[in-house]
């Protein structure tokens, strides 16, 4: 038996018929709190059908063991795929959606949870009401491992100072704005992640998938908004960006290379953002000075020079600056509302 071949831990006679959502969620090493992001999407109150598949990628602690208790105790919603050896999360993430059946598909990874019971119920309602949204995403919080425990900042939520214009509509000239369309938040109609992952940008193992997707939609739907906190996310130390210096200098360097295949993608778009090389280079110098990577910051210069006059750089620099820091944006929409 091929240690990769697919496991699925099901009771199909008991399955809901006809899910009008299937939620993914891509479990390793989360045997801490998996049970918690379960629950939360157990706890959704909704007038449809839904799933829940567990992608378990072969952890080493007890992730597995909690899913499959979950998928005996609610075997009418609980789906768990998995595999005797671990695959990665590209690969983990296409097999789960491979096997949906949801007409939309939200997700949730086993890290994060949801704290809204009528998250689900809201965001299939927007998307009904308008077929040229794409996808619906809404506010979300930080949760921050301190002395020992979890600890959720309810107050800082991420869309607190966040312009409206960042977060509804058309939105492919910032998709790679950090605080939009966060996984944990997202439903999204299925034939949207189907053509992304069909697409040559969706079958390039770029180490991360949230921002190709987040390109990949913007780019011909309209994104929907609900203003209330649904969701929590983790800041994991073990997560791409936070687990050293030299993995930082790695995902960098992956973004970079997305937004090359990016560019040619969507070639004779004049709404490219140019910004987001300026972001990723420019984080790559500092992180490699940081590093002492000089082969990263010898890179990045040469990339900044390859794609940026100096007016272009203090530009696109100035663009990113305005989506980042909200003091700026402030400043900068208030001269404008001024002026107008």
């Amino acid at each position: 038996m091929d240690a990769t071949e697919i496991i699925e831990v099901s009771d199909p006679r008991r399955l809901v018929a006809r899910p009008a959502v299937s939620v993914l969620m891509l479990a390793y090493n989360h045997g801490s709190c998996v049970a918690e992001a379960i629950e939360g999407v157990l706890a959704q109150r909704c007038s449809f059908p839904f799933e829940l598949i567990i992608g378990e990628d072969a952890s080493p602690d007890n992730t597995l063991e909690i899913a499959l208790d979950y998928q005996a105790r609610f075997p009418d919603i609980v789906r768990v795929i998995r595999s005797r050896a671990n695959v990665g999360m590209l690969a983990n993430a296409r097999r789960i959606f491979d096997r949906s059946r949801g007409e939309f598909v939200a997700y949730c990874e086993g890290d994060d949870f949801w704290c809204a019971t009528d998250k689900l119920q809201r965001q299939v309602q927007m998307m009904q009401t308008d077929a040229g949204i794409g996808v619906v995403h809404t506010d979300w919080v930080k949760s921050r491992y301190v002395q020992g425990r979890w600890r959720v900042d309810w107050k800082r939520t991420a869309h607190r100072r966040v312009p409206r214009h960042y977060l509804e509509g058309n939105l492919f000239a910032t998709f790679f704005n950090p605080k939009i369309l966060r996984t944990c938040t997202r439903l999204a109609r299925r034939e949207v992640v189907a053509a992304c992952l069909d697409s040559s940008l969706g079958q390039t193992p770029y180490g991360f998938g949230d921002t190709v997707l987040a390109a990949f939609t913007t780019a011909s739907w309209r994104v929907g908004y609900l203003a209330d906190v649904t969701a929590v996310y983790r800041i994991s130390p073990r997560s791409a960006l936070r687990s050293g210096v030299a993995a930082r200098v790695r995902f960098l360097r992956s973004a970079l290379r997305f937004d090359t295949d990016a560019r040619a993608h969507f070639a004779g778009r004049a709404d490219y953002p140019e910004a987001y090389r300026w972001e990723l280079a420019v984080g790559l110098l500092l992180w490699g000075i940081r590093a002492r990577d000089f082969t990263a910051c010898r890179d990045a210069l040469g990339d900044l020079r390859a794609h940026f006059t100096p007016a272009g750089f203090v530009r696109q620099g100035w663009k990113a600056l305005l989506m980042r820091l909200p003091g700026i944006h402030d400043v900068h929409d208030h001269a404008r509302d001024r002026a107008a």
